[in-house]
């Protein structure tokens, strides 16, 4: 597995989505995506498998699809996500205005990966529907669609990383409902990531606004799923 489960690309730039998806993973096509996502085709696979079964079961009780908004994003794209929060061009819940780098970090980290460090540079992980919490909860319009996840993704390999903050020891990303990996893959390329990491490998820290901020922080937060 460990071999074959980078496609033929260098594991230093898988790990950090340092390539281009085109070659080497599927374009996911569902029925409400409006843009291309990429993802490995064996998450595809067992991913369609899931959908197929929730929507039977969904017709008489839900009219809430599952969609994706987001799948594999390179490092380029974590990069512009990242460096438009650091700079304050893309809001968040509290302004970055007159804040030190360490603590417009702290506030980027609650929902945002650094670049290199983000399980979308996997192909394993993506996001559905909307991305917000309140969504998925009983009163929300996405209740259905959570609960049955809940019980029934794990039966197709996949899982929510990020659960509740205060079953993580409240370390790491904030609660993400929205978010879902395919776990026989994506732990295994965890264990990789914090071992090339530990070996100087993983060249990521240099390369955004901010980086020289980070120290631990990348290892922490890979680990704190």
């Amino acid at each position: 597995l460990s071999d074959s489960i980078y496609l033929g690309i260098e594991p230093e730039k898988y790990l950090i989505g340092d390539f281009s998806p085109e070659k080497v993973f599927q374009k996911y096509v569902g029925k409400k995506e409006r843009e291309n996502l990429y993802l490995r085709k064996d998450v595809t696979r067992a991913l369609v498998r899931m959908l197929e079964d929730f929507d039977k079961e969904r017709e008489s009780k839900s009219k809430q699809h599952i969609f994706l908004i987001s799948a594999f994003r390179s490092f380029v794209y974590q990069k512009g996500i990242w460096e438009g929060k650091f700079r304050g061009d893309i809001k968040m819940r509290e302004s970055v205005k007159g804040k030190k780098p360490e603590e417009i970090i702290s506030i980027i980290l609650q929902y945002s990966s650094a670049p290199g460090t983000s399980r979308h540079h996997w192909g394993t992980d993506f996001d559905i529907n909307l991305l917000k919490n309140d969504y998925y909860k009983p009163n929300g319009n996405g209740a259905y669609l959570y609960q049955w996840l809940k019980i029934n993704a794990g039966k197709y390999g996949f899982c929510q990383p990020y659960n509740e903050y205060e079953k993580r020891n409240s370390t790491g990303y904030y609660e993400e409902r929205w978010h879902w990996s395919f776990a026989p893959v994506a732990n295994k390329l965890a264990e990789d990531w914090i071992l090339y990491n530990e070996k100087g490998k993983l060249k990521y820290s240099g390369r955004f606004l901010g980086s020289e901020y980070l120290k631990k922080l990348p290892e922490d937060y890979v680990r704190s799923v």
